[in-house]
């Protein structure tokens, strides 16, 4: 299975407890909902990897690339489409600000940032929130004392994604934040991960392997995040 195939299964498996788990990225949506109400774009607003919609503005527009997301979206009564954000399925110039909360990892973000410049009017808004390199450091590195030849998902450099944004937009402002949460236990900790639908694109440990994982995991069960908060506008 592709890895985007991967990657809308499993949200899609993941949206009715979303918003019960995502913790972490539902504090780095409300840190961005705060830029979105002080600098306060004109015009219809696009939610770029909404999720459940439980953070888009009543004037704005869901798009996700799950499904079920989606459908949640239309739920909340919000309205909403199934795409990839790295080929949004907008004409030029629909949008007067985007948002974007912990979804651009997991896209090519210099395709992605294009599109989004591709569909923002002249002077449009975009902020955006994304967890970059630095981001479950804990998890990552009892995974590779494990020794596993499955490889791990590589959250995007900070570097890396300053660069592209600043190709395309004015920078307003900036931010990085240090995000984390302890758990109990290494299984309540990997849940707070996999359960909102962030699994490894890249397939399926071995049984031996994930119970090598918990051992390590438990000495240290958090859940760390690294994000990055860039608005800027196009010019």
């Amino acid at each position: 299975m592709a890895m985007k195939e991967r990657i809308k299964k499993s949200f899609s498996a993941a949206a009715r407890e979303y918003d019960k788990r995502a913790e972490l990225q539902l504090e780095a949506g409300r840190e961005l909902i705060k830029r979105l109400e002080l600098f306060r774009p004109e015009g219809p607003i696009l939610d770029v990897g909404a999720g459940t919609g439980r953070l888009t503005p009543r004037e704005g527009v869901c798009l996700d690339i799950a499904l079920e997301m989606v459908r949640l979206c239309r739920g909340r009564g919000r309205p909403a489409l199934c795409g990839d954000g790295e080929e949004l399925p907008f004409k030029e110039e629909s949008f007067g600000g985007a948002i974007s909360n912990f979804a651009l990892q997991w896209t090519d973000v210099k395709r992605s940032f294009k599109e989004v410049y591709r569909v923002l009017k002249r002077g449009g808004l975009f902020i955006l929130s994304i967890p970059v390199e630095g981001s479950l450091k804990s998890l990552f590195r009892c995974w590779r004392e494990v020794g596993s030849s499955l490889p791990l998902f590589n959250f995007p450099r900070e570097d890396e994604v300053f660069r592209e944004f600043l190709n395309l937009f004015d920078v307003v402002e900036f931010e990085r934040l240090e995000l984390k949460r302890e758990f109990k236990s290494p299984r309540e900790a990997l849940r707070a991960v996999t359960g909102v639908g962030a699994k490894n694109p890249f397939g399926r440990p071995k049984v031996k392997e994930v119970l090598r994982f918990l051992e390590l995991y438990s000495k240290e069960p958090v859940v760390e995040y690294r994000v990055l908060f860039i608005s800027g506008r196009k010019v």
